[in-house]
Formats: structure tokens, C-alpha cells, sequence
């Protein structure tokens, strides 16, 4: 198991999100220094400034006491030191764009060293789903014909879907046996913590396998990831 934490979202608003950016922001400490990447977004830097504005509101939402600053890194900049932050946040959008730029700068390695040495990862909605096998889960978001599927594979071999409704079974059963991997659905209430040997749930999340589909029990999924 992972040293650090991984929290996976399933994306949605901030009142959708509220419960599992509780658990987060409980999880930083005072004078805490956070890299949001929405590079999954399509937009210019200019575009960038409601993303800004919202990721202040989430921190302004939680941050309580506590100081917290955040820089925002765009496609074109340079990488920074990872070790230098105190957690990383990846947040939603087209997880091919967000996967194609992962591996043409390098930064998978980035992310699996930092969260290994101790660090906080939050992937929302397609930050999330990188983090699994495969992320042909959402097929339907290669709009651009990229050629890259492999996730980073953080999750003991599952696969992530977000913004999950019940309507979406039939497809995710095609996609297990497509990618052969479980597939982690995630609601976009909902969220897992992922940290040393524990796992805490925000929500209802499900595992669908094969021929099943079980709401996961913090227990069992511990068990699957060491």
C-alpha cells in the first residue's frame, strides 16, 4: 500500500463534493501549500480564472483555521519539484488530454514517487480515473484520436469511472470485459480515501466485475489494493 493518500472523486459540484472535501482538507496541516492542475480543461489561461476563482472557494469552504495557498500549473509551464508541495490536485475535464499530457512531460513517474514518499493526491473526475488501469472507461472522451490508454495503475489493477449513474451499468459491463479489469464507479457524490492501511468512503461507491456489481465495503477493498 501506498505511504501517502489517494482520494478519488467522482466529480460534481461543490455542495456534491462537500463531504469528501471535508475528509481532504482534514488531512492538511496549517501553512500548507497545494499544485492544482486542471490541465484536463480545454481552455486558454485566460479561461483558467473560473477555475481559480472556484478552487479559492473549495480551499475558503474547508481551510478553516488553517493557511492554505495553492499555484495553478498550466500546459506550457514548467514542472515543478513536487516535493515542494504539500499535496497535489488534479481536477476534471477530458482524461485523454490529461493522460497524453501525464506521459509526453513525464509526470507519471512525478506523481507515483510523490504519493509513495508521503504526499496527498486528489484526483477529481478524470484525475481520478488516470490513477486506474485504463481509462478506456470513458471511451467516449477520445475526441482527439490519442493512442494512449494505460493509466497509472495506483488502484491494484481496477479501473475508475466517475460521474456514475445507474444507467451507465450495461456499458460498464461491456468495459470490464473490453479492458478486463474491475471497474471502480464512482457517483458524483461520492469519493474513497486511500491512505497506509485504511480506506474511508464519502458516499456509495461500487466495484462491478464480470458478472457482478457490489457496493464496496472499505474491508475487502483494502485487501485488494496491498
Amino acid at each position: 500500500m501506498n505511504k501517502g493518500y489517494i482520494i478519488l472523486s467522482g466529480g460534481g459540484n461543490i455542495e456534491m463534493s462537500f463531504n469528501l472535501d471535508e475528509k481532504y482538507f482534514s488531512l492538511l496541516k496549517n501553512n500548507t501549500k497545494i499544485l492544482y492542475i486542471p490541465i484536463a480543461l480545454n481552455r486558454t489561461k485566460i479561461g483558467f480564472e473560473a477555475c481559480y476563482d472556484w478552487f479559492s472557494t473549495v480551499i475558503s469552504n474547508h481551510s478553516g483555521e488553517k493557511d492554505i495557498d495553492f499555484t495553478m500549473l498550466f500546459e506550457n509551464d514548467e514542472i515543478p519539484d513536487f516535493e515542494t508541495y504539500d499535496s497535489i490536485y488534479i481536477g476534471g475535464g477530458n482524461t485523454y488530454k490529461l493522460l497524453d499530457y501525464i506521459y509526453r512531460e513525464n509526470v507519471g513517474k512525478k506523481i507515483i514517487d510523490y504519493i509513495k514518499r508521503g504526499g496527498i493526491f486528489y484526483g477529481g473526475s478524470a484525475g481520478a480515473i488516470v490513477l486506474g488501469k485504463d481509462i478506456r472507461t470513458v471511451e467516449e472522451e477520445n475526441d482527439n484520436d490519442y493512442s494512449c490508454f494505460n493509466g497509472l495503475n495506483l488502484l491494484g489493477g481496477q479501473s475508475v469511472i466517475c460521474h456514475y449513474e445507474e444507467t451507465f451499468d450495461e456499458k460498464i459491463f461491456k468495459s470490464v470485459q473490453k479492458i478486463n479489469s474491475q471497474i471502480i464507479a464512482l457517483p458524483e457524490n461520492s469519493g474513497i480515501i486511500i491512505g497506509g492501511n485504511i480506506v474511508e468512503m464519502a458516499g456509495k461507491a461500487f466495484i462491478f466485475g464480470e458478472n457482478n456489481k457490489k457496493q464496496i465495503l472499505t474491508s475487502k477493498f483494502v485487501s485488494n489494493l496491498i
